[in-house]
């Protein structure tokens, strides 16, 4: 997120991919926007407003979709092609920038979304529009990890937190509006208005990229593309999306074994390829940075499953329309925006309590959401769902920080650009996991209250059992007395 234009990269920096960070005196979120950061932050913002939104809106209008083309036993294809898609080109960003710099691919993967949404919006049939959600989660996961790879270049550490902070605000200004923008356009304009919308984002995305973003040339060695271990994540997210939808509870139980499986031998090989995915250190359990990557993997996984069913529990255990349920479900993501604007200015010294902290607050939601359900409280629920949103608020930030700050001059890249894929993972798991539980308890179309109210409890359950493994991991990082030192 770096201008070439005035208040921009110096002339005597236009050589390097890496600009210099820029220098605050302290942190806060007016720093954030004084020239130049407000315009790498206005680029951020929107490249993760189209995730967000587009999340949102799709969540909106696909049901209208599939009841003009058809095939509905393929509604959970346009996210399941759309995720995977994410996750392996926000897998492949690192490559995508030393092929052709930060901004071509910035342009490149805006490309691929303006394409997608486009397909989605005029397609005359659903293979189309399947064909177009896998463009969208190309484009969105090679912007996703390219932007990510640009705060550790243009913010002060400091700062970073702060960044996170304003993402917060995005995520619960796209959770709270998605939903009812996407219903609208729906109802007033049809489905296809509700895909069309983000057309004009995109080319202000692409507008803002070749203003904000320099355009250096390419001095960095490339690799060879690891076209096997691609595909290897690409069958892994595949199984874990597969096993939410799989008939009978062993084959739902295989899928996400079969998956865990896979990625971990994926990982154990990545570590020693030439050409590696993820940075040194990812997934080991004695590195900071090890460590916070399985936080930012197992909070999403513990707390996505009940998040998921949150909006069906409101309407079918407490009568709520869908609308009124929708904004009470967005209630997590609210509380994330709030707390992580408020996080931001912890002082460094209380930051890697927070690391910890996060975690068991997201725990703790979880057990109240156990407690929840057999009483049918809805004062219950919502503690819940605030509970879990104020720790990923008060802990997402600084887990960024530690993957940002501590990767090695040559990893750095590939550890923020692994952030959000890993994140969109964990969503994986946890959306394989909550249906699982649920799923497995019994859910139908046809469930009663009393039914849904149990399948909520098992679903509750699982996670807060799950939930125990980041609490760990988080204990551990905290231990780490120098986590935001510079990696050597």
């Amino acid at each position: 997120m770096s201008p070439s234009g005035p208040g921009g990269i110096p002339a005597r920096r236009a050589h390097a991919e890496r600009p210099t960070m820029p220098t605050v005196a302290a942190p806060g979120l007016r720093s954030l926007f004084v020239r130049p950061n407000g315009a790498y932050l206005a680029t951020f913002s929107l490249g993760s407003a189209l995730y967000a939104f587009s999340a949102f809106l799709v969540a909106a209008c696909m049901p209208s979709a599939i009841k003009v083309l058809g095939h509905l036993a393929l509604i959970s294809w346009g996210f399941t092609f759309y995720l995977i898609a994410a996750i392996v080109a926000g897998t492949l960003a690192a490559q995508l920038k030393r092929r052709f710099g930060t901004a071509l691919g910035l342009q490149w993967g805006a490309g691929c979304f303006l394409i997608g949404t486009l397909a989605c919006g005029l397609a005359p049939d659903i293979w189309i529009l399947l064909a177009g959600r896998v463009f969208q989660g190309m484009g969105e996961g090679a912007i996703s990890g390219l932007i990510y790879m640009l705060i550790p270049e243009v913010f002060p550490a400091a700062l970073i937190p702060a960044v996170f902070g304003v993402e917060a605000v995005i995520w619960a200004s796209g959770s709270t509006g998605g939903p009812i923008l996407g219903g609208f356009l729906t109802q007033t304009l049809g489905w296809r208005a509700a895909f069309l919308v983000e057309v004009p984002m995109i080319l202000a995305f692409m507008l803002l990229v070749r203003l904000n973003i320099p355009r250096h040339a390419n001095a960095l060695p490339v690799h060879t593309l690891p076209v096997a271990r691609l595909l290897g994540v690409g069958i892994g997210i595949l199984l874990l999306s597969l096993a939410a939808i799989e008939p009978w509870p062993w084959m739902r139980a295989a899928s996400v074994l079969a998956s865990v499986v896979i990625l971990a031998v994926l990982v154990r090989r990545d570590r020693k390829a030439p050409n590696r995915l993820l940075p040194a250190g990812a997934f080991s359990g004695t590195s900071p940075l090890g460590l916070a990557f399985w936080v930012v993997l197992l909070m999403p996984a513990a707390s996505t499953g009940p998040a998921t069913y949150a909006i069906l529990m409101l309407e079918r255990i407490w009568g709520f329309r869908p609308l009124t349920a929708s904004i009470i479900g967005a209630a997590p993501y609210i509380t994330w925006s709030v707390i992580g604007v408020a996080a931001s200015r912890i002082p460094p010294a209380l930051s890697p309590a927070c690391l910890w902290a996060g975690p068991m607050l997201v725990t703790i939601g979880l057990g109240i959401g156990v407690a929840a359900m057999p009483a049918a409280s809805l004062g219950l629920l919502l503690a819940a769902l605030v509970c879990v949103g104020t720790g990923f608020g008060l802990s997402w930030g600084f887990l960024g920080q530690a993957i940002m700050t501590r990767a090695g001059p040559g990893d750095r890249d590939r550890a923020a650009a692994m952030l959000p894929t890993v994140l969109s993972t964990g969503l994986a798991v946890g959306a394989a996991l909550g249906g699982l539980a649920a799923n497995s308890a019994g859910l139908s179309e046809q469930s009663s209250p009393a039914m849904v109210a149990h399948a909520g409890l098992v679903c509750f359950a699982v996670a807060a059992v799950v939930g125990l493994a980041p609490v760990l991991a988080g204990l551990k990082l905290r231990s780490l007395t120098k986590l935001f030192a510079p990696a050597q």
